[in-house]
């Protein structure tokens, strides 16, 4: 048991090196953006996972936190999330890119990952997470209903408690 610790305890130097993942020799090299002083800073996320549980791999993309594209690995096409977006789905110019980081990802969970069990935290991606934007619309609505309640409550009160008493 302690040497096969010690094997995975050898294998944490691999790690660091999983920043070598988006630059893979498959990637094509993109230019060097020119900045200037007035334009905005976007972000333009990229994000796999790949986990022992269903679904166990998966693919999004995302501009600014809208998510623009997810993948579905069982026909290798990306589906847009609105309708606007399908013209550009049709790209398929980092396909093979995207396979080689499910290869990656999946390497490193089947090889990798037991000989670290135990060492590492186990995280999960939920499966139907709610996005943002729904979530912050929920909550508003339900702080709002709460609010009109409260002062439909408290008129209701007021008047009750405003009406004369009846003498004895």
């Amino acid at each position: 048991m302690d040497y096969e610790l010690s094997q995975g305890a050898a294998l944490l130097w691999l790690l660091p090196l999983l920043w070598l993942l988006p630059h893979s020799w498959t990637a094509p090299q993109a230019p060097t953006p020119r900045w200037q002083d007035d334009l905005q800073n976007h972000t333009f996320l990229h994000t796999m996972y790949c986990q022992n549980a269903s679904p166990s791999v998966g693919l999004s993309e995302s501009y600014d936190e809208d998510q623009l594209f997810s993948f579905d690995f069982s026909q290798n096409i990306r589906v847009p999330r609105l309708p606007e977006f399908a013209d550009w789905a049709q790209k398929s110019e980092d396909v093979s890119t995207i396979f080689f980081d499910k290869g990656f990802c999946q390497a490193m969970i089947h090889e990798i990952g037991p000989k670290l069990e135990g060492q590492i935290p186990v995280s999960r991606v939920p499966q139907n997470a709610l996005p943002s934007d729904l979530l912050e619309n929920v909550l508003c609505g339900v702080a709002f209903g709460l609010g009109v309640l409260g002062i439909i409550v408290g008129l209701v009160l007021i008047i009750y408690f405003r009406k004369p008493c009846s003498g004895d």
